[in-house]
């Protein structure tokens, strides 16, 4: 028999295998489904979120409070931070304004500032840096450079809160992990015992087709066929879903959220992941069907 011959018949069984597969076949492709579609919403969240969080991480600014009289020493300090590879942009803030704004940010308690005779703020560099919340360290050896120019008296920024976001990113990037393998599991659990109830309802036409010389590669190709098309068929509706929801929600979270976060847009994910969750669909649902058929080759 020739190799296409082989592969026809291999393709026929598999189509056949794929319409007798019957109500176990419609709750391992929805199980697919569901799978991708958790995974899909987590995702877009995730980058959204770490969207988000680059975008605050990189309007954080250091602040660094000089020891200098005259307003051309201190705009000669702000080129020099600017010309910092790690610096995105230096703002000279002059002590009239640093002062006003110390009044605002104290709020009530400001107004006993307003009566201060003969107070003096700094001259002011507010630093913004390039990287994101991801990079406190760098933010921290930025803060030490700044620290050692000539004319700097003291530099602040918030590590505190950068490494908190930080923790917030990786503890949403575990369970997002966490969560994939979880489903990962509970798919080819499901596909597996999809094709178990297939190669039952078949046991007899398997024994007859290894009585007659069926190769092991014969048998298991039909049946992995069909958990393939459960797999892809379960993450590609599952992802189509996805794809309806964000048209639908994309909009109202628009308009919830650009008041406070300026305009705010609910991006997809990247078109590398939707090929990655169609892709791995597709793979569990073969090795759920391998794993199945494997114990009934002896037959």
């Amino acid at each position: 028999m020739s190799t296409i011959a082989v592969v026809t018949s291999m393709l026929r069984h598999g189509g056949r295998s794929v319409r007798s597969g019957g109500l176990p076949f419609f709750f391992a492709m929805l199980m697919t489904a569901l799978g991708a579609f958790s995974i899909g919403a987590y995702a877009t969240l995730l980058v959204n979120f770490q969207r988000l969080a680059s975008t605050v991480g990189e309007s954080v600014a250091l602040v660094a409070f000089l020891d200098v009289e005259s307003a051309a020493a201190a705009d000669e300090l702000r080129a020099r931070a600017a010309l910092m590879p790690d610096v995105k942009e230096a703002v000279l803030v002059t002590p009239e304004e640093a002062l006003a704004r110390a009044r605002r940010g104290l709020g009530d308690a400001g107004r006993a500032l307003e009566g201060s005779a003969g107070l003096q703020m700094p001259w002011v560099i507010e630093v913004t840096p390039r990287f994101d919340l991801g990079g406190a360290t760098d933010r921290e050896a930025l803060a030490r450079r700044l620290q050692q120019t000539p004319g700097v008296d003291e530099v602040m920024h918030p590590a505190g809160e950068v490494k908190r976001i930080d923790a917030l990113m990786r503890l949403l990037h575990g369970a997002g992990a966490f969560l994939g393998v979880l489903i990962a599991l509970v798919v080819i659990v499901v596909v597996s015992n999809a094709t178990k109830l297939t190669v039952l309802q078949r046991r007899e036409e398997i024994a007859i087709m290894k009585l007659v010389g069926a190769t092991d590669v014969f048998v298991r190709a039909p049946l992995v066929l069909a958990g393939l098309v459960q797999g892809t068929l379960g993450a590609g509706l599952g992802l189509l879903a996805l794809l309806l929801a964000h048209a639908s929600l994309a909009g109202i979270v628009k308009v919830a959220l650009s008041g406070a976060l300026g305009t705010f847009v609910l991006e997809p994910m990247p078109p590398w992941l939707w090929a990655a969750l169609l892709s791995g669909g597709a793979l569990l649902g073969v090795v759920g069907a391998a794993l199945s058929v494997r114990r009934f080759l002896r037959v």
